[in-house]
């Protein structure tokens, strides 16, 4: 009777720990949509003492448009790439302490998940091909990105604008991205 007892029981886990693993390989709309709440609202709406500093950066619209799905798996690593690139500008550089701390680390935390839970879409290559160019567009913007807040000395108003474009490219591809995203 103990044996039936211990075989159910090791049954009953080896089905949880399976059925609890996380499926990776996909874009979370609900993950990215919080992600955008979070960092649009951490630091409230863009300061007016702001406004003369702000600066017109180009945005990748095209990284993230597809006119076929062939053209879905391209989409997919440039929103990845694009997770991750928002990730490297934290990382390279201190936080920004103006902002909402609480919502911040959440921010952060999320972020993370959804680069670790769709780190495969990278080895992806069927109808890839048009990666390249959506990568090049990204890696200026990202790179424009880290030279105005280098270039304005890590100021709150060089944070302020980062997070707008931040906010931007999030709601564009949610707003542009539905057939890509669970």
């Amino acid at each position: 009777m103990d044996l039936h007892r211990v075989a159910l029981l090791c049954s009953f886990f080896c089905f949880a720990q399976v059925w609890s693993l996380p499926t990776n390989c996909i874009l979370r709309n609900d993950l990215l949509k919080r992600s955008y709440t979070l960092i649009e609202t951490a630091g409230g709406f863009f300061p007016v003492q702001c406004l003369k500093e702000n600066v017109a950066i180009p945005f990748p619209q095209d990284a993230f448009e597809s006119d076929n799905t062939d053209q879905v798996t391209g989409v997919e690593k440039a929103v990845y790439q694009t997770l991750e690139s928002i990730d490297a500008l934290f990382e390279n550089y201190n936080d920004p302490d103006q902002w909402d701390a609480q919502k911040w680390t959440e921010f952060r935390g999320l972020l993370y998940r959804q680069i670790t839970d769709s780190k495969c879409i990278m080895s992806k290559s069927v109808a890839a091909q048009d990666f390249a160019n959506r990568e090049a567009s990204l890696k200026v913007y990202f790179q424009t990105l880290s030279s105005t807040l280098k270039e304005k000395d890590f100021s709150f108003c060089a944070w302020e604008i980062v997070r707008k474009e931040i906010v931007r490219t999030l709601k564009f591809i949610l707003d542009h991205n539905h057939d890509i995203m669970l």
